[in-house]
């Protein structure tokens, strides 16, 4: 515990930055998926992944730019490092929220936000500790 306790405390501004871009990604995450599910009547899993593409994009460019101002190392090496992470997170996402829907009777909305929850740990850990590792990342 005393350990977590340093590692938080060492990386609180980063982690509270993690936190504004990733409450800002999902708030883009679910209007995107909200606007394909409910309004033009997509199935749930193109909903979820329009949503998904479109909601990281801003996360990667966020992250790289406020999070982490990591803007010193190549943007193409970044982003390749970012699609592993994204290929993983989306299958967490995928197999979380048919999960949710098809086993459990739960709304793909409760799916995606339970989701979430699921990635965000990954999803800092890549970030701070492979993607975002240069030189430039302000903690």
């Amino acid at each position: 515990m005393q350990r977590l306790n340093t590692l938080v405390s060492a990386h609180f501004f980063t982690l509270t930055k993690f936190g504004i871009v990733g409450a800002i990604t999902a708030g883009i995450y679910f209007l995107v998926m909200w606007i394909a599910n409910s309004l033009i009547g997509l199935h749930y899993i193109v909903s979820v992944t329009a949503a998904y593409l479109i909601s990281t994009t801003f996360h990667f460019l966020a992250n790289r730019h406020f999070t982490f101002g990591a803007v010193d190392e190549s943007h193409a090496n970044q982003l390749l490092r970012y699609l592993v992470m994204w290929v993983v997170n989306y299958a967490i996402t995928i197999i979380i929220v048919s999960r949710c829907v098809k086993d459990f009777g739960l709304s793909p909305y409760m799916g995606a936000f339970i989701s979430i929850v699921a990635t965000v740990i990954t999803g800092y850990l890549f970030s701070r500790f492979w993607i975002f590792r240069g030189r430039g990342i302000r903690t």
